[in-house]
């Protein structure tokens, strides 16, 4: 051990030796506080998908019966689940005898059951924790595949954004329209 210390003190008296000592303990301390710092981040990152698995868990978008849809696109209108009617052009119409121009919309699709499906086959686009929200993509071969049973090849995406009691489906690069679906319990 008096040896070892004796040849320590040796190396420490020469300059290059002393020089290359403090790089090597720079290294070391840098190496080790960048360890920590990426370590606790990415454990905050599971903690917080976690929490998002927890909460949808409570939330069960397939019981959900009372939702309202704004279809903004060419045409914009409101449906409301609840009372059976749609807004349109400053006038409620009974689904019966929605207007020939909307009718080409089907109201049925954009149910929370079927957005459900789509968020199953989903990729976690990204979260943005200002506004509390997730944005997933769905291929476009899925979409058609889940909600109308085609099967086509299609690489293209469209976007689900989803927040505690809304979801947005961005349908804009597939039929030119987005979707608003705000759940009510």
């Amino acid at each position: 051990m008096k040896e070892t210390i004796e040849f320590i003190k040796k190396l420490w008296k020469n300059k290059k030796t002393r020089s290359l000592a403090i790089l090597i303990m720079y290294v070391v301390f840098f190496a080790f506080v960048f360890l920590l710092i990426s370590s606790g981040s990415h454990n905050y990152q599971n903690n917080v998908e976690n929490e998002n698995i927890e909460n949808n868990d409570d939330i069960k978008l397939e019981d959900i019966t009372n939702y309202r849809l704004e279809i903004i696109g060419e045409d914009n209108f409101t449906y409301d689940s609840n009372t059976n009617k749609v807004f349109y052009d400053g006038i409620y119409y009974e689904v019966e005898n929605i207007p020939e121009i909307i009718s080409k919309y089907d109201l049925n699709i954009f149910n929370p059951s079927n957005v459900s499906k789509l968020l199953e086959v989903s990729t976690l686009e990204s979260t943005n924790y200002i506004d509390e929200s997730d944005t997933y993509v769905v291929k476009i071969s899925d979409f058609e595949k889940i909600i109308y049973n085609n099967e086509i090849v299609n690489d293209e995406y469209i976007k689900i954004i989803k927040y505690d009691s809304k979801m947005v489906v961005d349908l804009t690069n597939y039929y030119g329209y987005v979707v608003n679906i705000e759940l009510r319990s």
